[in-house]
């Protein structure tokens, strides 16, 4: 059986691969396994821990952010209405802010009590 390579499996590792043959060792891009390499978000909101609590922040403050815009929106048309049309009953602006406030709450609650609650129950 002359010209038929034999696969092995152990090899001699001074051996040089023939060209074109390549090396089935993995290979991981320099800097990546040292934590330099950092992709697109986590550029953004950090790695690990970090990451965790850059995104509750940014839940926490994009809901305050969202609610207070609302807020405004619904106090500048009573504001309108009560007014520019002397009609304040148009709109129940107590009623209007509670709705508001109602969907962000729990959000932020949700929030505050994984940010500020204990991290380490395993131990």
């Amino acid at each position: 059986m002359s010209g038929v390579n034999e696969p092995s499996v152990g090899g001699d590792p001074s051996a040089t691969p023939e060209p074109g043959i390549q090396s089935a060792t993995p290979s991981v891009p320099e800097g990546a396994s040292k934590g330099g390499y950092i992709g697109s978000i986590a550029d953004e909101i950090g790695t690990g821990e970090h990451a965790k609590d850059s995104f509750i922040w940014m839940t926490l403050k994009f809901c305050f952010y969202l609610g207070a815009l609302f807020s405004a929106c619904i106090m500048l048309a009573y504001f309108h209405f009560a007014f520019d049309k002397n009609d304040p009953d148009k709109i129940d602006v107590v009623a209007a802010l509670k709705d508001v406030w109602s969907i962000f709450t729990p959000i932020l609650t949700l929030a505050l009590g994984y940010a500020f609650g204990k991290r380490d129950r395993g131990e």
